[in-house]
């Protein structure tokens, strides 16, 4: 299984990724007082959504198809499934954002 690589110590920061043959950016950012992780989207480098948290077990975007969001699943999931919520301690350690085709 893919997963997308979100390198913590550069955030807030922007990549790029292909899903399902089509060319996003990632903006991610860290709720230092909350604890918790957003994710703005784009497509062409225009804003199509904004800060989408970043749920264990639920899949990004997931209400938003009409918006030209991928058509792919991105879902956090915990390897360990010992989390009960994605902090910074446990995102890319045990909880990464899987991409299901």
């Amino acid at each position: 299984m893919k997963y997308i690589d979100v390198e913590k110590e550069k955030i807030p920061y922007r990549f790029e990724i292909v899903l399902n043959n089509e060319t996003f950016q990632f903006e991610v950012f860290y709720n230092t007082v909350g604890d918790f992780f957003t994710v703005d989207l784009y497509k062409n480098y225009e804003l199509i959504l904004y800060g989408e948290k970043i749920t264990l077990d639920v899949p990004l975007f997931n209400d938003y198809a009409y918006l030209g969001i991928p058509k792919v699943i991105v879902k956090p999931v915990d390897t360990t499934r010992q989390a009960l919520r994605i902090t910074y301690d446990n995102l890319n350690e045990d909880v990464f954002l899987y991409v299901l085709d």
